[in-house]
């Protein structure tokens, strides 16, 4: 919202949009989590294959498959950080709408006390 003069009209408006956005906030944020799970699970499974495949000792062969393994970590932890965006995106928004339910009560007190343009 701005600094202008706003009418509850004007809250109510964005408040709707706010709920828009939201909802599509959290779509966004199912499919995120789900792609996010997905390649973890792609990324554990390759450094699996990477440990067994490897030789040495058993802590060379974590550190060769860390090494084997980077870019898919890296797509997952990508991923990752994408959705703790998301969420925190999520709370905004949620912050947000509280926000402009609070301006509303306050334009409704206010426009309650203003005289009455009758009689």
């Amino acid at each position: 919202m701005t600094d202008a003069l706003l009418t509850p009209n004007d809250v109510v408006k964005h408040l709707g949009q706010l709920g828009r956005d939201l909802d599509a906030t959290v779509r966004m944020l199912k499919d995120a989590d789900l792609a996010a799970a997905l390649l973890r699970h792609d990324a554990d499974l390759a450094e699996s294959r990477a440990f067994l495949a490897a030789t040495g000792s058993v802590d060379a062969r974590k550190h060769e498959a860390c090494l084997a393994t980077e870019k898919v970590e890296r797509e997952a932890l990508e991923a990752e950080a994408g959705v703790r965006y998301l969420r925190a995106r999520v709370k905004a928004i949620e912050l947000r709408t509280e926000i402009g339910r609070s301006v509303n009560a306050v334009l409704r007190t206010e426009m309650q006390l203003l005289p009455s343009q009758e009689g």
